[in-house]
């Protein structure tokens, strides 16, 4: 008897190995899911809960105005609940960052595209990660930049601070001072240079802004444009030859090597946070809406041409990723 239930117990466990195994050989052998390339993240706090609360989530949209959903939704934080500052994202690992500008917030959201693994990621070592104004994530899908706030001074300034997700060790690699700010930054499509804004403010003298390309840990770096008008955000093309600006509440262009300057939007009420298309043909942006308190995404070829509303969405909405 004690030898059938033997002999039927290895029976059942070499069934269940075998079963494992073909299991896993489907799935490893079964084509990876194509990248999708007709959606819009971005942040709002479009539900009238996130607005009462202060608080606001990250949303996903297609570019057919249909799939609204919020992916992620009022994260909770000390007594209330966090104000999202920032969004980035990482197509190929399907990687979320999210960034807060609460000063007691160490460290940054992270998740999957889909909103789930949310976590906080906080550094190992390094500069504390608190008052975080922008969050850009490489293509490796490892190295992180940083604007944060340097809290040494009376007034907003930032430092641009760069470190990865597996040593979770983040140093200065722009230094902010009292009349200088660093913000804004972007990776090239390669990984191997950063592009960011730097901000220069004197109560005696109008504000100054640039754009610099630098290596990674701040080395080598060079300023390609520089103007009086108000630099607000930028990002790089996925080919390497372009910057999208926001500029003068408006989107312009720029070759990466600092020429070539054109304005892409004419909205009246302004336009902000311009993000390619993962191919590089098309460009998304916010603008105000006709309507009283809704802001419209909007997208428009790399020339400024065939301008197509998205959505129309109650409340704020910062543009953050294409995937």
């Amino acid at each position: 008897m004690r030898k059938s239930e033997e002999r039927g117990r290895i029976i059942v466990a070499t069934y269940l190995l075998v079963a494992v195994a073909i299991l896993l050989a489907d799935r490893l052998s079964a084509p990876m899911p194509a990248a999708v390339e007709n959606e819009l993240i971005f942040i709002s706090d479009t539900d009238s809960i996130d607005a009462s609360r202060g608080a606001n989530s990250v949303y996903r949209i297609g570019l057919d105005d249909r799939g609204l959903k919020r992916v992620i939704g009022s994260i909770p934080h000390g007594d209330g609940y966090l104000r999202i500052s920032d969004i980035d994202c990482e197509p190929v690992s399907q990687q979320l960052l999210i960034a807060s500008l609460r000063q007691d917030l160490n460290g940054f959201y992270h998740a999957m595209l889909d909103g789930s693994g949310l976590h906080l990621d906080k550094p190992g070592g390094g500069v504390p990660l608190s008052a975080t104004r922008q969050i850009a994530i490489a293509p490796d899908g490892m190295s992180i930049l940083i604007s944060r706030r340097a809290l040494a001074f009376a007034k907003p300034r930032f430092n641009l601070v760069a470190g990865d997700l597996f040593t979770r060790q983040y140093n200065i690699v722009k230094l902010a001072a009292s009349t200088l700010s660093y913000h804004s930054p972007d990776w090239s499509p390669d990984g191997r240079q950063i592009v960011y804004i730097i901000e220069e403010s004197t109560a005696d003298a109008r504000p100054w802004y640039a754009l610099a390309i630098a290596a990674p840990d701040g080395s080598d770096d060079r300023i390609i444009f520089e103007t009086e008008l108000a630099l607000a955000d930028v990002a790089w093309s996925p080919n390497g030859a372009w910057l999208a600006l926001e500029m003068n509440s408006q989107v312009y262009k720029l070759r990466s090597a600092g020429s070539g300057l054109t304005q892409l939007s004419h909205h009246p009420a302004g336009a902000s946070s311009p993000r390619w298309s993962p191919d590089g043909k098309r460009l998304s942006f916010v603008a105000p809406s006709s309507f009283s308190g809704f802001n419209q995404i909007i997208t428009m070829d790399a020339d400024g041409g065939d301008i197509k509303q998205v959505a129309n969405i109650r409340g704020e909405v910062v543009n953050g990723c294409w995937v």
